[in-house]
Order: C-alpha cells, then sequence, then structure tokens
C-alpha cells in the first residue's frame, strides 16, 4: 500500500514538473508586441470595412501601411522569443505571418484593396493558428505560452 502511494506521489510530482516546465509567462517584450499586434490587426479591420462601406470612393491605405510596419517589428519580437525557446512550429508560423506582413506592405503600397485584403486575410489565420498551438489561458484569465 504505502509502495503505491509512494509511486503514485512520485507520478504526480513528474506530471505537475513537466506541466510547469510546458508553459511560462510572457515577458514584457513579448506582450507589448501582442499588444501591438492585436492593436495594428483591429485599424486593419476597421480600415477594410471603411473601404467596404466606401465602395468605389476614395480608399486609404496609410492604415495598413502603418500597420504593416508595426506589425513587422512586433513579430520580428516573437520570432526571437520562440527562436529562443526553440518552438519550431512557433518559430514556423511567425516567419509565415511576416511573409502576409510583407504582402500587406506590398498591396497597400501598391493600392490594390484585392492584396490588401488577400494578406490580411491570411495574416488573421496565421495568427489565430498560432494562438491556438503556442498560448494557454490561466484560470486567472491570463495567458502563458506553450513552450514545449
Amino acid at each position: 500500500m504505502r509502495a503505491t502511494l509512494m509511486a503514485v506521489a512520485g507520478l504526480a510530482f513528474v506530471v505537475v514538473t513537466i506541466s510547469a516546465q510546458a508553459n511560462e509567462k510572457p515577458s514584457d517584450a513579448f506582450m507589448k508586441a501582442m499588444r501591438d499586434n492585436a492593436d495594428a490587426a483591429r485599424v486593419i479591420r476597421v480600415a477594410s470595412k471603411e473601404f467596404e462601406e466606401s465602395g468605389a470612393g476614395a480608399q486609404d491605405f496609410d492604415p495598413f501601411e502603418k500597420s504593416a510596419a508595426t506589425m513587422k517589428a512586433s513579430l520580428t519580437t516573437t520570432l526571437t522569443y520562440f527562436q529562443a525557446q526553440k518552438v519550431d512550429g512557433a518559430v514556423a508560423l511567425n516567419e509565415k505571418a511576416l511573409e502576409h506582413v510583407a504582402a500587406l506592405e506590398a498591396g497597400a503600397k501598391e493600392r490594390d484593396y484585392r492584396l490588401v485584403l488577400e494578406a490580411s486575410t491570411a495574416l488573421n489565420e496565421t495568427c489565430a493558428s498560432c494562438h491556438t498551438a503556442h498560448r494557454v489561458r490561466t484560470e486567472d484569465g491570463a495567458y502563458e505560452i506553450k513552450i514545449r
């Protein structure tokens, strides 16, 4: 009986230790980068809606260019973080997101709303994939990063 109890306690310790090592609180720089990304994504959504409502009217590509510049910097921060943690899946998704940001920036500079829309849609999907795979919500409502 005592041996069984010790085995269960040992197994519980291993599970808790592995779980604790599997997630970590993101750094302040990482959190700022994610907030910057969220703000830029909101700007893109608002500008996209304004495009749809204006039809053939005047279209302002500046919000897309500014958002692309913001996201390029912040995604570079998150990429560096995941490279340091050796989280290959997150690295690949960050690299893909940076490709979509480059396409968003190019579409905005070319004043091609179709390219801007395609890039922003692909970027949103990539961001959502990374969030699903590499972040977990804690009981207090905060997020931790899955690093293993």
